[in-house]
């Protein structure tokens, strides 16, 4: 067996004098051992992988997920706050909240609210009674002794609290009031009617007809002079003006 001089006599050079060799001169060497190269699995990984420069799969999969949800549920509110004021859905939506309004104010404020409607600008306001206004005598609501239960109504301005306040909406265009009974009395030629709602929850008699030419559709609200709720009724053979 010949050792590392005669090897090196004879020209040839082992790995350890090659790598020695290259140090003295000034060159790295980029020659790895076999035995070098075993590495740990986890750092094999990440000289594999290198780095992060994207979203995975799965994270991009949950992301459209969540906007999917999102829009699923904002979409049909959406939708109704586009389309709330338009045509004879938004009309109905309209009289309906100024009852809504006006009632509600009766009862939390305990005075008497007001509900003009002035047909021939398709206008609905709610507001304390005018000055000079009078009210119709509210229903008779006795107990079994004969005695009114309820409580009186306050007088328009004569409570320190705030006598409700102000609302007002105009019909969507292309709606107008085709008729109007307000406390048995047609309303539809003047230019207001009056609608009083009282704090113990009732009202006075309304029934307003609303027209749509566009689409030739009537749609008739009352209320009902008990509870103060507005109903509403779609078909036209089954309308009750009284």
């Amino acid at each position: 067996m010949k050792t590392r001089c005669e090897l090196r006599e004879a020209g040839v050079e082992s790995d350890m004098d090659a790598r020695c060799k290259m140090q003295d001169t000034g060159w790295v060497s980029t020659a790895v051992h076999p035995a070098s190269r075993i590495l740990h699995p986890a750092s094999t990984s990440v000289a594999l992988r290198g780095p992060r420069l994207g979203f995975t799969l799965i994270e991009i999969l949950v992301v459209v997920a969540i906007m999917a949800i999102v829009m699923t549920i904002s979409v049909p509110f959406l939708h109704n706050a586009i389309d709330r004021r338009k045509g004879m859905n938004g009309a109905v939506k309209d009289v309906q909240e100024a009852c809504k309004m006006a009632r509600d104010w009766a009862i939390l404020q305990q005075t008497t609210q007001e509900l003009r409607i002035r047909p021939g600008d398709g206008v609905f306001e709610v507001g304390a009674v005018s000055t000079g206004t009078s009210t119709r005598e509210r229903l008779e609501s006795k107990d079994v002794a004969g005695n009114e239960w309820r409580m009186p109504d306050n007088p328009a301005g004569s409570s320190s609290r705030r006598a409700g306040g102000s609302f007002s909406v105009k019909l969507p265009e292309g709606v107008v009031i085709e008729a109007l009974l307000t406390d048995g009395e047609d309303a539809t030629e003047a230019e207001v009617g009056r609608v009083h709602f009282r704090s113990n929850g009732t009202c006075d008699e309304m029934n307003v007809v609303l027209y749509c030419s566009e689409k030739n559709e009537r749609r008739q609200i009352w209320l009902e002079v008990v509870t103060g709720l507005a109903d509403i009724e779609t078909d036209p053979a089954k309308f009750k003006m009284h």
